[in-house]
């Protein structure tokens, strides 16, 4: 069994947590959570012991065709909200991630709340979701541009 610190480190790394809002023709779109590590296949046994791990969740095989230098790579995935809330969420929160991943998780944290009461079906609920993605202007800067960066010695 994988020690639960090198879980975290790993997904700190490679992990996703991530939101999805599909509008499928409707007024309010369906949520969606969704928590995932992509990598290539030939790592598959990592993902089946993170997958073993956590107790949950499926792997999947990806293949990109339209790359053809690219090897096939394999995917775990956790996407049952049943599964997010009562091991993925516990899981992290009993072992924090480090990095600024840990600012991803919290914003998927507070989205797992409004879909636990149900306020996701609601414009209200939506609006709050879109908040909490879309609130700090400067997050989807940050990764690409450091206004003002000064050396770490």
């Amino acid at each position: 069994m994988l020690n639960p610190n090198y879980i975290v480190g790993f997904v700190d790394g490679e992990g996703c947590f991530c939101v999805s809002l599909n509008r499928k023709n409707q007024q309010i779109p369906e949520v969606r959570l969704i928590f995932e590590i992509e990598l290539r296949e030939d790592d598959l046994d990592i993902l089946k012991s993170i997958q073993l791990a956590l107790r949950c969740g499926n792997i999947y095989y990806l293949k990109y065709d339209r790359y053809a230098k690219w090897r096939p790579h394999v995917k775990y995935k956790v996407s049952n909200f049943t599964d997010i809330s009562q091991k993925i969420i516990p899981f992290f929160r009993k072992y924090p991630l480090q990095a600024k991943k840990r600012l991803s998780f919290e914003k998927f944290c507070k989205v797992a709340e409004i879909i636990e009461t149900k306020e996701h079906l609601t414009a209200g609920g939506i609006e709050r979701i879109n908040n909490i993605l879309h609130g700090d202007s400067l997050d989807a800067l940050d990764a690409h541009v450091q206004w003002g960066a000064t050396e770490i010695t």
